[in-house]
């Protein structure tokens, strides 16, 4: 600066003394004119020198800011000086050391190198600390996903527990010591509940487990006595920190030892409560293991109910959406303080987009891992479920109850009156004409004749006028009524058995039980009294539907341990609605007396899918759903959208081709089964038994995230699948990217 001021002021005062010395010497000598002469010569010599060393300054400085701006953050810089060239060339290299730093750190996160260490510049060093949020976030991710894995695998290794045939005994062992070494706690203990011979209710200890033995101990508690009595009435968990030294001691080798923390959760399904487990640990239990707990206990609980019957993405885009308004108001600070460095915000605009891109491939995994856990879940749910439901009906089957249930239907209904008087045919086509055929026709488009479904004249009339045409109670409700008014043999075998059948039935949430002859294939009951009642499934009108099919096959077999499930079809006694059945026949010792039929339960099916309609609480936001599709690419169970906003659903269907009748059926009938087909390759390639995910589009044009894989289903080839959509996956990225 002091030459920049020199290179100005010399001149001036050579002027000042020329002009001086014209004012004292009217005709200068020729010596004035030589010392003008050598002065002007001497500052050109100076302004040479001093614009020659002005620009090699300069051209240090554009050097630095082009290698920054190339991205060359590893180039040295060493040049001695202390003038204002030097400070600024300085200050662009501290620039782009810093950013070399940062860079290193972003590339070790990047890696999934979450151990890395970056020590930010200063307090005010935002962008440092964005990065340090960044790799703080992403350890919260990968604590969750170790939850997430490890709840995974511990549901998976508890189906296994659970799939074998033991004693109650030897169940409840197996369950609590899987238990206890997969929570690492110390001791446990399960308590089942029991009813005594004078109706007295206890809960009696099954299994006492502690440092890998087993304990063989004896202990009843009766309901409300001490906290297992009082989780039992009040059924929920009670977790016990810091436990008094007096409440429990676990005994070993070593001596003995007091637990600090005592977990102990009701065993229930829905709202029955069949038990209690108490778990002792000198360790605290994590959330997400109470919560195991608890949601084993249900599936504990539905095992117990059997064979007693038989005998986490929201920090890192927070943190991203900082770090680019940071670095945009950085960007901003840049381009009104220094124009040379417009090379520089370019480079910094291309690693803007590459870190979108990458963040947008993070998310993405991190989207599919997600649906991929909950596909894996929702599969061996669904698998064991229908696992349950074989072993559940195989073991009805041989249930003393039902064999004398089937042989005192089977007498009763060929003891009925052949005959039909009048009135009685009058009053169950009455029933048709005005209750079943407007309700069939209201849900298909194919027209026909009432004639075509009356029964035919004999038995199947009267049964249909005792339960059904003078049944007071409302279509829907036919179940309600425990006998008829006539006096005959089969309404008092009907309200002996059907008390017991109706509470099986609303229990476990079958849709209706069917008792077959195995000679005739007449229905000989039904739970829910539907227009199939007491006709013949090998000559009747219904003999060519699935229900046909299955009785057909249960009866032409000679397999005790036959059971035989059938796909869903449309059932014209159910109104049109969707239906599939599960059979198996009846033996009295070694004679075929009957035929045992379920109609699957549609709602729990889909309970199991949609998490009880908990879609949000499972992971899968607002778009996302899991689904079961058929080898037609039809749906097998009912879409989130319908249940959440029929009319927008309607209004997708219609956008995508569907014809008006169809989507009246579905508005009628409040089900996608069997009528919204899927055209994704992911189901075809699960069909084929393969897993994965995959990103496609659906008919309406949206690119879906979709984690697939077949269902182990005995007799039925279905694939599951868990979708959510690209748009909501990565909303908060794209906003960020609108926004940049």
């Amino acid at each position: 600066m002091v030459k920049l001021v020199l290179l100005v002021i010399v001149p001036v005062l050579f002027l000042l003394l020329f002009v001086l010395a014209l004012a004292i010497f009217p005709t200068p000598p020729a010596s004035v004119w030589v010392g003008a002469l050598v002065a002007t010569l001497g500052y050109g010599l100076f302004a040479f020198l001093f614009l020659r060393a002005f620009i090699l300054r300069f051209d240090k400085v554009e050097e630095v800011s082009k290698l920054l701006a190339a991205g060359k953050l590893d180039e040295p810089f060493h040049q001695n000086g202390q003038d204002e060239f030097m400070a600024i060339t300085q200050a662009i290299h501290h620039t782009g050391e810093g950013l070399k730093h940062k860079t290193a750190f972003a590339n070790h996160i990047g890696d999934g190198n979450l151990q890395a260490t970056y020590e930010p510049t200063s307090a005010d060093d935002q962008l440092g600390h964005s990065l340090l949020k960044i790799k703080e976030n992403l350890l919260a991710v990968k604590d969750e996903d170790r939850k997430r894995n490890w709840t995974t695998d511990g549901l998976a290794r508890f189906v296994e527990v659970m799939r074998t045939d033991k004693s109650l005994s030897e169940l409840c062992h197996d369950i609590l010591r899987n238990l206890v070494v997969l929570l690492r706690a110390n001791q446990g203990t399960i308590f089942i509940i029991n009813t005594t011979d004078t109706g007295d209710t206890l809960l009696n200890m099954q299994a006492c487990y502690a440092f890998d033995r087993r304990k063989y101990l004896s202990k009843t508690i009766t309901p409300g006595e001490g906290l297992i009595g009082q989780v039992f009435l009040e059924k929920r968990t009670a977790y016990l920190k810091n436990v008094p030294d007096n409440f429990i001691r676990i005994t070993s080798g070593l001596g003995d030892a007091n637990p600090r923390f005592v977990l102990i959760a009701p065993l229930k399904m829905n709202e029955d409560v069949v038990g209690v487990v108490e778990l002792a640990s000198f360790k605290e239990f994590e959330k997400h293991e109470i919560a195991f707990v608890e949601k084993i206990g249900e599936t504990i609980a539905h095992n117990i109910i059997s064979f007693r019957t038989a005998e986490h993405t929201r920090k890192l885009l927070q943190d991203s959406q900082e770090q680019t308004e940071h670095m945009r108001a950085q960007e901003e600070e840049l381009r009104q303080n220094q124009e040379e460095l417009q090379a520089t915000q370019e480079e910094i605009s291309r690693k803007y987009h590459e870190l979108f891109r990458q963040l947008t491939s993070l998310n993405h995994q991190s989207r599919f891992d997600q649906l991929k856990s909950i596909t894996s879940t929702k599969k061996r749910n669904v698998e064991y479920y229908f696992d349950i439901i074989r072993s559940q009906i195989i073991t009805f089957s041989e249930n003393k109850m039902v064999i004398d249930a089937m042989n005192a239907f089977t007498h009763a209904f060929d003891a009925l009156p052949p005959e039909n008087p009048a009135q009685m045919k009058e009053s169950v086509k009455h029933y048709y004409t005005g209750e079943f055929m407007p309700r069939l026709l209201d849900n298909t488009s194919h027209v026909e004749k009432v004639e075509n479904y009356l029964p035919p004249a004999g038995i199947a009339t009267v049964l249909q006028y005792l339960f059904i045409s003078s049944n007071p109670h409302p279509t829907g409700q036919k179940s309600l009524m425990i006998t008829s008014r006539e006096n005959s043999d089969y309404g008092r075998v009907h309200a002996l058995y059907h008390p017991v059948m109706l509470s099986f039935l609303e229990k476990f949430g079958y849709y209706d039980i069917f008792l077959i002859d195995p000679i005739t294939g007449n229905i000989v009951y039904s739970v829910f009294k539907e227009v199939d009642f007491g006709t013949s499934l090998l000559t009747g009108r219904y003999q060519t539907t699935n229900f046909g099919r299955v009785v057909k096959a249960a009866i032409e077999s000679t397999d005790k341990n036959f059971v035989k499930l059938v796909d869903f079809e449309p059932y014209a006694p159910s109104y049109h609605a969707p239906a599939s059945f599960i059979a198996c026949p009846i033996y009295d010792n070694d004679k075929k007396t009957g035929i045992l039929v379920f109609q699957m339960p549609i709602n729990k099916i889909n309970q199991i899918l949609t998490g009880d309609n908990h879609w949000r609480e499972d992971g899968l936001g607002e778009s996302g759903e899991t689904y079961m599709v058929g080898p037609d690419h039809k749906l097998r169970s009912i879409s989130r959208d319908l249940i959440e906003n029929k009319r927008h659903y309607l209004a997708t269907l219609k956008a995508s081709g569907y014809d008006e009748k169809i989507l009246h059926q579905v508005d009628r009938m409040n089900t996608s089964i069997l009528v919204e087909q899927l055209d994704l390759d992911s189901i075809d390639l699960a069909l084929s038994g393969q897993s994965g995910t995959r990103i496609e589009k659906n008919s309406s044009g949206e690119e879906l995230l979709n984690a697939y894989a077949p269902l182990s289903i005995p007799d039925v080839q279905w694939a599951i699948l868990s979708s959510m959509k690209e748009t909501e996956a990565s909303q908060r990225i794209n906003e960020l990217r609108k926004q940049g």
